[in-house]
């Protein structure tokens, strides 16, 4: 479990190298402890600086959420689709964006002509503008 007194992801790396706690303890000392126990790794490389910034970006990703300003909300037991069949990409409240959204739409409309908008969200635009694939031809735009 992650040591509650230093929140790594909000701090950035050279107070971590450079730092020390009000007992004089290495905040690097510290920072590898809490990095070792909380993603399961035996041996960290201390002395390796692309390394600590590679360790400190992976705190990054797990505990810092990005603001989602997207006007859907998926509904709980729909957390977790697939954005396209048989694709890697799972999408979930924090991490849907618009675009997102409107690829489910779509998805969603192909394969059932009476899908409703609430199946799927929970909070979605009042007004929604019809969903247009585009393709790119030889530097041109054309709507389908």
């Amino acid at each position: 479990m992650q040591n509650l007194a230093h929140k790594w992801h909000e701090m950035n790396v050279e107070s971590i190298i450079g730092g020390k706690t009000s007992d004089n303890v290495s905040l690097l000392k510290l920072f590898l402890i809490d990095y070792k126990l909380e993603f399961f790794v035996e041996t960290v490389n201390a002395a390796c600086q692309k390394c600590i910034v590679s360790y400190h970006k992976e705190f990054i990703k797990k505990y810092r959420k990005m603001e989602n300003k997207s006007q859907y909300l998926l509904h709980k037991k729909r957390e977790g689709l697939q954005l396209e069949f048989g694709g890697s990409l799972l999408i979930t409240n924090e991490n849907i964006t618009d675009r997102y959204a409107e690829k489910l739409i779509k998805r969603f409309k192909d394969l059932n002509k009476d899908f409703k908008l609430e199946d799927l969200f929970e909070v979605y635009p009042t007004e929604i503008k019809e969903v247009k694939e585009t393709t790119q031809i030889k530097n041109k735009k054309t709507t389908k």
